[in-house]
């Protein structure tokens, strides 16, 4: 039995991590085994359960796995713009995405639209902490500039983090990231990190965050999606012949 809680597919599940997703960005941060990967997961099948592709208007993913295991499930999705696994592979993820987030300002620039008419790109990073002790000259100003202008482009940053440091969270970049979810945490000071307030340190080992957003920070139940429920919406997306195939092995407009 599931120790974290379970609502039916009409719950309140879809409404919470939907709302997520209409976040600019995103930090999802706690100790180890405290639920990240659940809440990344869920994020990724609620994104292919409330916006199907349809080539243009739907979600996108760029996929950062320094784990090599925790987003390896969804590299086959036509919603996959690019996984990135390997050192190398994920700098230039990232930098792929700036590119991207670029093009979108200039085709705007062109329209002349404040807000990009077109689908949501989530560049979902599983460990930060891994790119930032590794990487951390070359990859945090792309970083942080995609933070910062993002958002009207329709580029979002989930970013997850077992180490809530300043070190591999730097107020440069957290101060762009309005939403974030807190779960259990090592100590008080790691939870003031995440949230600026104690009480991280207090929650049950799995299933319970506090999520904060612009308006308020609550404590929610983070509900589980089964394996076997997930695992038969991504192969059921991945068996399909859709528009974005084409699309996987470069980056959209």
């Amino acid at each position: 039995k599931s120790l974290f809680p379970y609502l039916s597919p009409s719950g309140d599940r879809y409404t919470l991590y939907a709302d997520m997703l209409k976040q600019p960005h995103l930090l999802i941060a706690g100790a180890t085994g405290s639920g990240k990967s659940v809440v990344i997961n869920a994020l990724i099948y609620t994104g292919l359960f409330n916006h199907p592709t349809d080539g243009r208007g739907g979600n996108l993913f760029i996929l950062i796995d320094p784990k090599r295991v925790e987003l390896a499930q969804y590299k086959a999705l036509p919603h996959t713009l690019q996984y990135a696994s390997e050192p190398d592979e994920m700098r230039q993820a990232i930098y792929n995405a700036m590119q991207l987030c670029e093009n979108r300002y200039r085709e705007m620039q062109r329209d002349g639209a404040r807000l990009y008419n077109g689908g949501d790109v989530y560049i979902i990073i599983d460990e930060f902490a891994d790119l930032m002790t590794t990487q951390k000259r070359l990859i945090m100003p792309p970083i942080q500039r995609l933070a910062q202008i993002g958002r009207a482009a329709k580029v979002h940053i989930v970013l997850a983090t077992q180490t809530p440091i300043a070190k591999i969270l730097p107020t440069e970049i957290k101060c762009n990231f309005d939403a974030r979810i807190a779960l259990r945490t090592r100590s008080a000071q790691d939870s003031r990190n995440i949230l600026g307030l104690a009480g991280c340190e207090a929650l049950p080992r799995y299933g319970y965050g506090y999520y904060m957003t612009p308006e308020q920070t609550r404590k929610t139940a983070l509900p589980l999606i089964p394996d076997q429920e997930l695992s038969a919406r991504v192969q059921w997306w991945t068996d399909q012949k859709s528009p974005l195939q084409r699309m996987k092995n470069r980056l959209v407009r």
